[in-house]
Protein backbone atom coordinates (compact mmCIF):
# COMPACT_ATOMS: atom_id res chain seq x y z
CA UNK A 1 0.00 0.00 0.00
CA UNK A 2 1.39 2.99 -0.73
CA UNK A 3 1.60 6.59 0.92
CA UNK A 4 -1.67 7.69 -0.58
CA UNK A 5 -3.63 4.72 0.37
CA UNK A 6 -2.32 4.62 3.54
CA UNK A 7 -3.18 8.00 4.38
CA UNK A 8 -6.60 7.56 3.29
CA UNK A 9 -7.12 4.96 5.61
CA UNK A 10 -6.07 6.55 8.36
CA UNK A 11 -8.43 9.34 7.48
CA UNK A 12 -10.92 6.76 7.90
CA UNK A 13 -10.57 5.85 11.12
CA UNK A 14 -10.33 9.35 12.53
CA UNK A 15 -13.12 10.21 10.70
CA UNK A 16 -14.41 7.40 12.61
CA UNK A 17 -13.15 7.89 15.89
CA UNK A 18 -14.02 11.44 16.31
CA UNK A 19 -17.48 11.02 15.24
CA UNK A 20 -17.75 7.73 17.57
CA UNK A 21 -19.67 5.85 15.05
CA UNK A 22 -20.98 2.04 14.66
CA UNK A 23 -18.17 0.01 13.19
CA UNK A 24 -19.47 -2.66 10.11
CA UNK A 25 -17.48 -5.19 7.76
CA UNK A 26 -18.71 -5.81 4.54
CA UNK A 27 -17.70 -8.69 2.77
CA UNK A 28 -18.91 -9.17 -1.31
CA UNK A 29 -18.30 -10.03 -5.25
CA UNK A 30 -19.78 -8.83 -8.34
CA UNK A 31 -18.72 -7.64 -12.00
CA UNK A 32 -16.32 -5.49 -12.53
CA UNK A 33 -17.44 -3.73 -16.38
CA UNK A 34 -14.00 -2.54 -18.02
CA UNK A 35 -13.78 0.77 -20.14
CA UNK A 36 -13.49 -0.20 -24.05
CA UNK A 37 -10.21 1.51 -24.14
CA UNK A 38 -8.31 -0.94 -21.72
CA UNK A 39 -9.32 -3.62 -23.93
CA UNK A 40 -9.98 -6.06 -20.93
CA UNK A 41 -12.85 -8.66 -20.87
CA UNK A 42 -15.68 -7.70 -18.15
CA UNK A 43 -14.67 -10.34 -14.82
CA UNK A 44 -15.75 -10.84 -11.20
CA UNK A 45 -14.95 -8.26 -8.56
CA UNK A 46 -14.12 -9.03 -4.80
CA UNK A 47 -14.62 -6.32 -2.66
CA UNK A 48 -14.36 -5.90 1.16
CA UNK A 49 -14.98 -2.74 3.35
CA UNK A 50 -14.97 -1.03 7.24
CA UNK A 51 -17.42 1.56 7.16
CA UNK A 52 -18.54 3.87 9.81
CA UNK A 53 -22.42 4.41 10.55
CA UNK A 54 -22.49 7.65 12.32
CA UNK A 55 -25.19 7.83 14.87
CA UNK A 56 -27.94 10.43 15.12
CA UNK A 57 -27.12 11.28 11.59
CA UNK A 58 -27.81 10.34 8.01
CA UNK A 59 -23.75 10.07 6.98
CA UNK A 60 -21.56 7.40 7.10
CA UNK A 61 -17.88 6.88 5.62
CA UNK A 62 -16.31 3.90 4.58
CA UNK A 63 -12.97 2.29 3.59
CA UNK A 64 -13.03 -0.06 1.13
CA UNK A 65 -10.14 -2.77 -1.25
CA UNK A 66 -11.43 -4.20 -4.55
CA UNK A 67 -9.87 -6.66 -6.99
CA UNK A 68 -10.30 -8.27 -10.41
CA UNK A 69 -8.05 -10.71 -12.38
CA UNK A 70 -9.66 -10.45 -15.77
CA UNK A 71 -8.13 -11.42 -19.17
CA UNK A 72 -7.28 -9.53 -22.50
CA UNK A 73 -8.71 -10.67 -25.56
CA UNK A 74 -5.64 -11.93 -26.47
CA UNK A 75 -5.26 -13.91 -23.29
CA UNK A 76 -3.21 -12.01 -21.72
CA UNK A 77 -3.52 -11.30 -17.85
CA UNK A 78 -4.96 -7.47 -16.32
CA UNK A 79 -4.91 -7.16 -12.56
CA UNK A 80 -6.78 -4.86 -10.96
CA UNK A 81 -6.48 -3.25 -7.12
CA UNK A 82 -7.80 -0.56 -5.97
CA UNK A 83 -8.35 1.53 -2.27
CA UNK A 84 -11.13 3.58 -2.14
CA UNK A 85 -12.47 6.06 1.01
CA UNK A 86 -16.10 6.79 0.43
CA UNK A 87 -18.79 9.13 2.16
CA UNK A 88 -22.09 7.59 2.44
CA UNK A 89 -25.47 9.81 2.74
CA UNK A 90 -28.50 7.87 4.35
CA UNK A 91 -31.87 8.30 2.13
CA UNK A 92 -33.82 6.82 4.52
CA UNK A 93 -33.33 4.11 7.60
CA UNK A 94 -37.09 3.25 8.13
CA UNK A 95 -38.32 -0.10 7.78
CA UNK A 96 -36.11 -3.03 6.68
CA UNK A 97 -34.60 -1.22 3.32
CA UNK A 98 -32.13 1.77 3.05
CA UNK A 99 -31.39 3.29 0.03
CA UNK A 100 -28.23 5.52 0.18
CA UNK A 101 -25.88 7.52 -2.37
CA UNK A 102 -22.08 7.48 -2.47
CA UNK A 103 -19.11 9.40 -3.27
CA UNK A 104 -15.44 8.96 -3.08
CA UNK A 105 -12.04 9.07 -3.65
CA UNK A 106 -8.80 6.33 -4.45
CA UNK A 107 -6.10 4.58 -5.94
CA UNK A 108 -6.49 2.07 -8.54
CA UNK A 109 -3.05 -0.07 -9.65
CA UNK A 110 -2.96 -2.51 -12.64
CA UNK A 111 -0.51 -5.23 -13.47
CA UNK A 112 -0.04 -7.12 -17.05
CA UNK A 113 2.77 -9.23 -18.36
CA UNK A 114 4.09 -5.77 -19.62
CA UNK A 115 3.05 -3.20 -17.28
CA UNK A 116 2.23 -1.86 -14.16
CA UNK A 117 0.64 1.53 -13.28
CA UNK A 118 -1.11 3.53 -10.86
CA UNK A 119 -3.67 6.09 -11.11
CA UNK A 120 -6.24 8.17 -9.04
CA UNK A 121 -9.79 7.95 -9.32
CA UNK A 122 -13.40 9.41 -8.12
CA UNK A 123 -16.31 7.29 -7.96
CA UNK A 124 -20.05 7.85 -7.29
CA UNK A 125 -23.20 6.13 -7.60
CA UNK A 126 -25.29 4.57 -4.36
CA UNK A 127 -27.55 1.03 -3.52
CA UNK A 128 -29.38 -0.13 -0.92
CA UNK A 129 -29.32 -2.24 2.00
CA UNK A 130 -32.09 -5.27 3.10
CA UNK A 131 -31.60 -5.90 6.98
CA UNK A 132 -31.56 -9.43 7.50
CA UNK A 133 -31.29 -8.98 11.36
CA UNK A 134 -30.38 -6.64 13.84
CA UNK A 135 -26.35 -7.43 13.40
CA UNK A 136 -26.71 -8.23 9.42
CA UNK A 137 -27.45 -6.42 6.22
CA UNK A 138 -27.93 -7.54 2.48
CA UNK A 139 -26.49 -4.61 0.64
CA UNK A 140 -26.32 -4.11 -3.02
CA UNK A 141 -24.22 -1.22 -4.92
CA UNK A 142 -23.50 0.03 -8.14
CA UNK A 143 -20.55 2.54 -8.64
CA UNK A 144 -18.96 4.72 -11.61
CA UNK A 145 -15.26 4.93 -11.86
CA UNK A 146 -13.79 7.83 -13.65
CA UNK A 147 -9.86 7.65 -13.60
CA UNK A 148 -7.38 10.83 -13.31
CA UNK A 149 -5.09 10.15 -15.69
CA UNK A 150 -6.42 7.95 -18.03
CA UNK A 151 -9.67 9.13 -17.98
CA UNK A 152 -11.08 5.66 -18.18
CA UNK A 153 -14.72 5.24 -16.80
CA UNK A 154 -15.69 2.19 -15.51
CA UNK A 155 -18.65 0.22 -13.63
CA UNK A 156 -18.48 -1.58 -10.98
CA UNK A 157 -21.90 -3.44 -9.62
CA UNK A 158 -21.55 -5.62 -6.11
CA UNK A 159 -23.33 -7.50 -3.29
CA UNK A 160 -22.35 -8.06 0.20
CA UNK A 161 -23.36 -9.20 3.20
CA UNK A 162 -22.44 -6.31 6.44
CA UNK A 163 -22.07 -7.25 9.26
CA UNK A 164 -22.66 -5.04 12.53
CA UNK A 165 -19.32 -5.15 14.83
CA UNK A 166 -21.19 -3.33 17.71
CA UNK A 167 -20.93 0.14 18.70
CA UNK A 168 -18.40 2.21 19.48
CA UNK A 169 -17.87 3.58 22.91
CA UNK A 170 -19.92 6.51 23.47
CA UNK A 171 -18.72 9.64 24.72
CA UNK A 172 -19.37 9.49 28.31
CA UNK A 173 -21.89 12.83 28.48
CA UNK A 174 -22.23 14.18 32.13
CA UNK A 175 -25.82 13.95 33.24
CA UNK A 176 -27.69 16.72 35.77
CA UNK A 177 -29.92 17.09 38.38
CA UNK A 178 -31.17 20.11 37.86
CA UNK A 179 -33.35 20.55 40.96
CA UNK A 180 -30.62 18.38 43.30
CA UNK A 181 -33.31 16.17 44.99
CA UNK A 182 -30.54 13.15 44.03
CA UNK A 183 -32.10 11.66 41.03
CA UNK A 184 -30.79 12.55 37.62
CA UNK A 185 -32.91 14.40 35.01
CA UNK A 186 -33.05 11.32 32.69
CA UNK A 187 -35.15 9.50 35.07
CA UNK A 188 -36.61 12.23 37.18
CA UNK A 189 -40.58 12.16 36.60
CA UNK A 190 -41.10 15.73 39.17
CA UNK A 191 -38.51 17.86 38.09
CA UNK A 192 -38.77 21.24 40.26
CA UNK A 193 -39.34 19.83 43.40
CA UNK A 194 -37.68 22.16 46.20
CA UNK A 195 -34.48 21.66 48.17
CA UNK A 196 -34.45 19.50 50.74
CA UNK A 197 -37.87 17.67 50.05
CA UNK A 198 -38.11 13.87 50.54
CA UNK A 199 -38.30 11.81 46.91
CA UNK A 200 -38.82 8.52 45.62
CA UNK A 201 -36.46 6.64 43.39
CA UNK A 202 -38.61 8.83 40.87
CA UNK A 203 -38.05 12.26 42.06
CA UNK A 204 -40.98 12.69 43.37
CA UNK A 205 -42.09 13.97 46.69
CA UNK A 206 -42.53 11.64 49.77
CA UNK A 207 -46.26 11.08 51.07
CA UNK A 208 -45.79 8.52 54.05
CA UNK A 209 -49.72 8.11 54.76
CA UNK A 210 -50.70 8.60 51.28
CA UNK A 211 -53.44 11.14 51.35
CA UNK A 212 -52.23 13.42 48.48
CA UNK A 213 -50.30 15.72 49.98
CA UNK A 214 -46.43 15.65 50.09
CA UNK A 215 -44.58 15.07 53.47
CA UNK A 216 -42.96 18.52 53.01
CA UNK A 217 -46.28 20.29 52.50
CA UNK A 218 -47.82 18.05 55.18
CA UNK A 219 -48.35 19.19 58.31
CA UNK A 220 -50.16 16.55 59.94
CA UNK A 221 -48.20 13.36 59.13
CA UNK A 222 -49.73 10.46 59.82
CA UNK A 223 -53.54 11.01 59.06
CA UNK A 224 -55.43 7.56 59.25
CA UNK A 225 -56.34 6.25 56.19
CA UNK A 226 -59.79 7.29 54.39
CA UNK A 227 -59.56 10.70 55.70
CA UNK A 228 -60.41 13.92 53.81
CA UNK A 229 -57.78 16.36 54.11
CA UNK A 230 -57.02 19.66 53.16
CA UNK A 231 -54.06 21.08 51.51
CA UNK A 232 -52.11 20.83 54.27
CA UNK A 233 -52.71 17.74 54.88
CA UNK A 234 -54.80 17.83 57.88
CA UNK A 235 -58.04 16.79 58.61
CA UNK A 236 -61.45 17.88 57.20
CA UNK A 237 -63.66 18.85 59.86
CA UNK A 238 -67.05 18.66 58.87
CA UNK A 239 -70.02 20.46 61.83
CA UNK A 240 -73.21 18.73 61.56
CA UNK A 241 -76.15 19.47 63.74
CA UNK A 242 -77.59 17.37 65.93
CA UNK A 243 -80.34 17.51 68.52
CA UNK A 244 -82.84 15.94 71.37
CA UNK A 245 -86.01 16.98 71.85
CA UNK A 246 -87.85 16.12 75.53
CA UNK A 247 -91.81 15.96 76.07
CA UNK A 248 -92.84 15.09 79.94
CA UNK A 249 -96.10 15.09 80.59
CA UNK A 250 -98.06 15.08 84.04
CA UNK A 251 -101.82 13.95 85.72
CA UNK A 252 -103.89 16.79 86.15
CA UNK A 253 -103.01 19.56 89.01
CA UNK A 254 -99.72 17.51 90.26
CA UNK A 255 -96.14 18.49 89.30
CA UNK A 256 -94.88 14.68 89.84
CA UNK A 257 -93.01 13.19 87.03
CA UNK A 258 -94.74 10.04 85.63
CA UNK A 259 -92.65 7.03 85.52
CA UNK A 260 -93.24 6.36 81.79
CA UNK A 261 -91.03 9.63 80.96
CA UNK A 262 -88.08 9.23 83.37
CA UNK A 263 -85.76 6.92 80.43
CA UNK A 264 -86.59 10.38 78.46
CA UNK A 265 -84.99 12.81 81.13
CA UNK A 266 -81.96 10.14 81.34
CA UNK A 267 -80.94 10.56 77.81
CA UNK A 268 -81.48 13.93 77.69
CA UNK A 269 -79.07 13.79 80.27
CA UNK A 270 -76.77 11.50 78.41
CA UNK A 271 -77.01 14.09 75.26
CA UNK A 272 -75.72 17.08 77.51
CA UNK A 273 -72.95 15.05 78.98
CA UNK A 274 -72.19 13.91 75.43
CA UNK A 275 -72.13 17.75 73.96
CA UNK A 276 -70.77 19.80 77.73
CA UNK A 277 -71.16 23.02 76.36
CA UNK A 278 -75.16 22.64 75.43
CA UNK A 279 -77.38 24.90 77.83
CA UNK A 280 -81.51 23.68 77.89
CA UNK A 281 -84.45 25.61 78.52
CA UNK A 282 -87.51 23.84 79.99
CA UNK A 283 -90.74 25.13 79.63
CA UNK A 284 -93.30 23.96 81.53
CA UNK A 285 -96.94 24.55 80.50
CA UNK A 286 -100.76 23.72 82.31
CA UNK A 287 -104.29 22.68 80.39
CA UNK A 288 -107.10 25.31 81.09
CA UNK A 289 -108.19 24.45 84.12
CA UNK A 290 -107.52 26.34 87.24
CA UNK A 291 -107.04 30.41 87.25
CA UNK A 292 -103.97 31.58 84.77
CA UNK A 293 -102.18 32.29 88.26
CA UNK A 294 -102.58 29.40 89.68
CA UNK A 295 -101.68 27.37 86.45
CA UNK A 296 -98.48 30.01 85.83
CA UNK A 297 -97.14 28.69 88.81
CA UNK A 298 -98.33 25.16 88.26
CA UNK A 299 -96.06 24.95 85.24
CA UNK A 300 -93.04 26.48 87.06
CA UNK A 301 -93.66 23.73 89.19
CA UNK A 302 -93.31 21.50 86.45
CA UNK A 303 -90.68 22.77 84.66
CA UNK A 304 -88.39 23.16 88.32
CA UNK A 305 -89.13 19.31 88.96
CA UNK A 306 -87.76 17.76 85.25
CA UNK A 307 -84.50 20.64 86.40
CA UNK A 308 -83.81 18.51 89.48
CA UNK A 309 -84.49 15.15 87.65
CA UNK A 310 -81.71 16.47 85.56
CA UNK A 311 -79.09 17.74 88.21
CA UNK A 312 -79.40 14.54 90.19
CA UNK A 313 -78.31 12.72 86.39
CA UNK A 314 -75.46 15.42 86.43
CA UNK A 315 -76.41 17.88 84.89
CA UNK A 316 -75.32 21.07 86.13
CA UNK A 317 -77.65 23.32 87.05
CA UNK A 318 -76.12 27.17 85.40
CA UNK A 319 -76.74 25.19 82.51
CA UNK A 320 -80.39 24.84 82.83
CA UNK A 321 -83.11 27.17 82.61
CA UNK A 322 -86.36 26.06 84.08
CA UNK A 323 -89.37 28.88 82.93
CA UNK A 324 -93.35 28.07 83.56
CA UNK A 325 -95.85 29.43 80.74
CA UNK A 326 -99.38 28.49 82.45
CA UNK A 327 -102.11 27.27 79.97
CA UNK A 328 -100.79 30.32 77.54
CA UNK A 329 -99.13 28.07 74.93
CA UNK A 330 -101.57 25.19 74.48
CA UNK A 331 -100.64 22.58 71.54
CA UNK A 332 -103.78 21.10 71.36
CA UNK A 333 -107.42 21.14 72.47
CA UNK A 334 -108.33 22.39 76.11
CA UNK A 335 -112.20 21.25 75.35
CA UNK A 336 -111.45 17.55 75.34
CA UNK A 337 -109.94 15.31 78.15
CA UNK A 338 -106.93 14.14 75.75
CA UNK A 339 -106.04 17.79 74.74
CA UNK A 340 -105.82 18.82 78.11
CA UNK A 341 -103.60 16.12 78.48
CA UNK A 342 -100.92 16.88 75.91
CA UNK A 343 -101.24 20.62 77.57
CA UNK A 344 -99.97 19.60 80.90
CA UNK A 345 -96.48 19.07 79.87
CA UNK A 346 -92.45 20.49 80.14
CA UNK A 347 -90.85 20.45 76.75
CA UNK A 348 -86.85 20.97 75.92
CA UNK A 349 -85.41 21.38 72.63
CA UNK A 350 -81.28 21.09 72.88
CA UNK A 351 -78.99 21.55 69.74
CA UNK A 352 -75.50 20.65 69.43
CA UNK A 353 -72.69 21.05 66.50
CA UNK A 354 -70.97 17.89 66.09
CA UNK A 355 -67.41 17.92 64.41
CA UNK A 356 -66.68 14.76 62.28
CA UNK A 357 -63.54 13.65 60.76
CA UNK A 358 -64.18 11.17 58.77
CA UNK A 359 -64.84 12.24 55.49
CA UNK A 360 -64.03 10.30 52.46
Amino acid sequence: MNKTLLALSVSALALAGIAQASPELSIGAGVYNFDGGRNVDNDVVGKIGLGFDIPDSPFGVEGSYFSSSAETPANQSFDLDAFQLDGIYNLSRMGQWSPYLAAGVGELSTDTASSQDSDRFLNFGGGTRYSLSDALDLRADLRAIRTDETDQNDLMATLSLVFGLGAAPAMVKAEMDSDGDGVLDSADFCPGTPAGAGVDGSGCALDEDADGVADYQDDCLGTGPGLRVDASGCPVMQSEVVSFNLDVEFETDSARIRSGFTADIESLADFMDTYPNTEVMLGGHTDSVGSDAYNLNLSQTRADAVKRALIVRGVQADRITAQGFGEARPISDNQTAEGREQNRRVVASVTAVKNAEMMK
